[in-house]
């Protein structure tokens, strides 16, 4: 009878294998899923931070809202309102005051200098050839409605001859004398109007250039 003997080891069944496999395969899901959890989660705080700034930034809107609203329903938004629309009514047109002021001149009359001040003030620098000139022109600015008040401040006469020194000075003022020369007459004087009757004034002064 024949007996036959193995003596080779056993082959290590292939479930042992599979485990392994198994094993590697459910690490690598769990890792995955680590992975995804971990995104998500981070995501979420993004996306909860952003909502928190809207809901921020809404609140802040609305307060700004009710602020400017109340603002607007204060004393201070009227009296600025009322500010504004009275500084645009104030506004007047200098071209217009200078040719008025022009207007009324003598002859040889010259203004030498013209300032409108915000305040309705206008300070004019004129040269005349006499005194009664001088005086004569602000008679004839008070006769224009427009104009509240309008007072000489200051007058000068400037002789031809001042800063030259001669021998024959006397004898020259004399001459000027006998010919009924005077010397140059220079008047400051300060205006203040109206600006209402200026605006009126221009109407009537437009409908006469009108054809």
């Amino acid at each position: 009878m024949l007996v036959e003997i193995n003596l080779l080891p056993k082959k290590e069944p292939k479930k042992s294998a599979m485990l392994v496999w198994v094993l590697a395969a459910a690490g690598l899901a769990a890792l995955l899923a680590g992975l995804f959890f971990w995104q998500y989660t981070n995501d979420k705080k993004k996306l909860d931070s952003v909502e928190e700034s809207l809901v921020l930034n809404n609140k802040i809107a609305e307060s700004s809202q009710a602020s400017l609203k109340n603002y607007e329903e204060s004393d201070s938004a009227k009296d600025l309102k009322t500010a504004i629309t009275w500084a645009e009514e104030q506004k007047v047109d200098n071209v217009f005051i200078l040719k008025q002021l022009t207007a009324i001149l003598p002859d040889r009359g010259f203004i030498q200098e013209l300032e409108v001040s915000e305040k309705q003030k206008v300070t004019l620098n004129v040269q005349f050839d006499t005194k009664s000139a001088a005086a004569y022109y602000l008679n004839s600015l008070l006769q224009y409605s427009w104009i509240d008040e309008a007072v000489l401040v200051d007058s000068k006469s400037t002789d031809i001859l001042e800063g030259k020194v001669s021998d024959q000075i006397d004898e020259a003022i004399e001459r000027l004398k006998e010919g009924d020369i005077e010397p140059r007459y220079f008047a400051t004087y300060e205006i203040v109007f109206n600006a209402a009757g200026i605006k009126a004034a221009e109407k009537t002064d437009e409908g006469e250039d009108s054809p």
